[in-house]
């Protein structure tokens, strides 16, 4: 979700409350270095497998070699997914067992606790979901996404927050 100051954050829900914590969005730049690298792995795979079928019929004699090839396409198919089930691995939050916990484990999240929770509004504003927290104390909390999960999220809460 998005703050004011167009921040975005990642809003974890917990059974005693939510945690919000700054996260990074992939930029422009972020995006042209992943799609360069999928390209190149891409040629070099193709361009592996094309080397192998025609060493095939160039050299017929050579019957070792586009079996070389192919392993080492296969080494590069099997490398190109290690590599990205790591940097996904490693882009994965952790799991925290409540609310308190996560705001402690985590630097810059702040945490709203299910009792502080006085009522809260669920609006849609042009393509954003919008919901406004009103808090027993303090000022309220306004939180803004493009899609329609917040909303959903908050539906329940809405008028006010669910007893338990």
């Amino acid at each position: 979700m998005r703050d004011g100051a167009d921040r975005w954050w990642l809003l974890t829900a917990y059974d005693d409350g939510w945690c919000t914590a700054p996260v990074a969005v992939p930029t422009a730049a972020d995006t042209r270095r992943r799609l360069r690298a999928f390209l190149a792995w891409t040629v070099a795979v193709g361009g592996l497998f094309a080397a192998a079928v025609g060493v095939g019929f160039l050299l017929p004699g050579a019957t070792w070699l586009p079996w070389v090839l192919l392993a080492a396409c296969l080494g590069a198919v099997a490398a190109a997914a290690l590599g990205a089930a790591r940097r996904r691995a490693a882009r994965r939050p952790p799991v925290f067992g409540s609310s308190a916990q996560h705001a402690a484990d985590v630097p810059g999240a702040t945490r709203v606790a299910l009792d502080q929770v006085r009522a809260v509004a669920v609006q849609r504003d042009g393509h954003e979901d919008v919901v406004t927290v009103a808090l027993r104390r303090g000022k309220p909390v306004v939180y803004r996404s493009p899609d329609r999960t917040l909303g959903r999220l908050f539906a329940p809460w809405s008028p006010a927050p669910p007893t338990s």
